[in-house]
């Protein structure tokens, strides 16, 4: 037998190659029906929905949990400039632009501008209290969930960022990785 195909304590590596041809057949139909359903429900969702994050919009109206468990509406920030940045702990670009984000944010907070993290963490929720421990992140964030993304317009990328003006319209949607002076610009721009 070939010894590619079998591994040194004899058991073939066969059934290991069709398990991760199986596993990963899984993965790409999960995500498959996943988008397809973001994208069908962001279609049947209401009138200010869109097909695909956009700006010009009014904001979704949202309640969700915080890392604490406490409920936190949309009204919260109503006539307030505010950024809404969806991420993950795991995301690597969006690890990469926290810092900075939890720099503009300290430098705007007292001009009544609101910076939200919508978290899309599920296995690894359990890292997202040490993250923002560890970044010094003092803004809200909250746990999201398929239907917050999928009221946004269908989030099917993260970090996903959302510019809102103080009339509650989306004013821009940046997806990917935003710079620190890039981000101080969008921000002076909603002030």
């Amino acid at each position: 037998m070939n010894r590619f195909l079998r591994s040194e304590k004899g058991v073939g590596a066969l059934p290991l190659v069709l398990v991760l041809i199986v596993v990963l057949s899984a993965a790409l139909f999960l995500y498959r029906s996943w988008r397809s359903g973001a994208e069908r429900g962001s279609q049947e969702t209401s009138s200010t929905a869109t097909t695909g994050p956009r700006g010009g919009v009014n904001v979704p109206a949202f309640s969700l949990k915080d890392v604490n468990g406490n409920i936190y509406s949309s009204s919260g920030f109503a006539g307030k400039p505010t950024v809404i940045n969806f991420f993950a702990t795991w995301c690597p670009p969006c690890r990469e632009e926290i810092p900075g984000f939890v720099e503009i944010y300290n430098k705007h907070k007292g001009k009544g501008f609101e910076l939200i993290g919508i978290s899309l963490d599920t296995d690894s929720r359990e890292d997202l209290p040490g993250f923002l421990a560890a970044n010094r992140v003092e803004f809200r964030v909250l746990i999201g969930n398929l239907e917050t993304a999928r009221a946004f317009g269908g989030v099917t990328s993260i970090p996903t960022t959302f510019f809102v003006g103080k009339d509650g319209r989306i004013k821009k949607v940046l997806m990917g990785y935003i710079g620190k002076e890039d981000f101080d610009r969008e921000v002076q721009e909603l002030l």
